[in-house]
């Protein structure tokens, strides 16, 4: 389930701005509906970079080459029509946009709140202390989140890794090991689908490191995953990513209070 707008965007927000892939990023994002006859040349000479510097990119967003990259372009038009639907939500007052969106984000929030997940959250504030490396991760909007968490922690003296480049969260997890702790956050339940296309994020399964999933996915078990914390979700535009948020506060909320408790008993 390669997304090929959020990957560019990922390398766009990543990217130093003077950088070739930056350059050819922004290229296709400003003209992803002009590109079905474009060549390796063409594009190269469109953003003033060499072919191989085309072929590099390719290879550096996850794709084997160039013709893979012209068939993501092709795809992006009929997954584009979808993406028409994406801001459908759960309507409650008709005649004010603003108050039915907002009403609609209450209502949702109260399958989080009917959600049993306060156990899950303690359990896994206890492993974050434990742990001395913790990574935590999402795809686009669930990466803030990641983000999100990672400056909250540090208030408290927790440092956690986190990164917007996907390359570099499955480099980040194919080399993690049984000392490390990472937190997935995923509305969906799909990130490794996402993320680990083209391979298994770990060829050794008694060796990785600890794994906590957030989603609102019920259905799926994955091996590599240790740990669920899962929540109610209406999964519309409402819906998300509101929930995710709340719990990294609660996980942020939760571990200043352990550190207090710990600091009562000294």
């Amino acid at each position: 389930m390669f997304n090929l707008m959020i990957i560019l965007l990922s390398t766009i927000n990543s990217e130093p701005i003077d950088s070739n892939n930056y350059k050819i990023a922004k290229f296709l994002i400003e003209n992803i509906h002009d590109l079905e006859d474009i060549t390796l040349t063409d594009l190269a000479k469109q953003c003033y970079v060499s072919n191989s510097s085309i072929s590099r990119f390719c290879r550096d967003i996850g794709l084997n080459d160039f013709n893979a990259l012209k068939s993501q372009v092709a795809r992006f038009a009929i997954e584009h029509e979808h993406a028409k639907k994406k801001y459908d939500f759960k309507s409650f007052e008709a005649s004010s946009l603003c108050k039915s969106y907002i009403l609609s984000v209450m209502d949702n929030l109260k399958s989080l709140y009917n959600s049993v997940i306060e156990e899950d959250i303690q359990n896994l504030v206890k492993d974050i202390y434990q742990y001395k490396k913790v990574a935590a991760f999402g795809y686009m909007q669930s990466e803030n989140i990641a983000l999100n968490l990672q400056f909250d922690l540090q208030t408290s003296g927790k440092i956690l890794f986190t990164c917007i480049k996907f390359i570099n969260q499955v480099e980040y997890i194919q080399n993690a090991d049984e000392e490390t702790l990472i937190i997935i956050f995923s509305e969906s339940g799909t990130y490794f689908d996402r993320v680990f296309q083209r391979s298994k994020p770990f060829k050794n399964l008694k060796v990785k490191p600890k794994i906590y999933m957030i989603t609102s996915n019920f259905n799926i078990s994955l091996p590599y995953v240790d740990e669920y914390i899962r929540y109610h979700s209406r999964k519309d535009y409402a819906s998300h990513p509101y929930p995710l948020a709340i719990i990294a506060d609660l996980i942020c909320i939760q571990y200043a209070q352990l550190l207090q408790e710990k600091e009562k008993t000294l």
